[in-house]
């Protein structure tokens, strides 16, 4: 059985200190931008709640 990753990470590059780049999640083809580790975390876990809710139809 091959596994599909729930979401992949590319850093573009770091300004400020800050890692920049994109969050792509593979079953829907969506990618999203951040510009933080912050926003990153908030990017991934608010996917991650989708794809939980599409999952189990609640």
């Amino acid at each position: 059985m091959k596994e599909t990753p729930l979401f992949e990470i590319t850093v573009t590059g770091i300004e400020n200190r800050e890692w920049q780049g994109t969050v792509c999640f593979p079953a829907s083809g969506e990618q999203v931008p951040f510009q933080s580790l912050l926003e990153l975390i908030r990017v991934a876990e608010h996917g991650m709640s989708r794809m939980t809710k599409d999952i189990s139809g609640k």
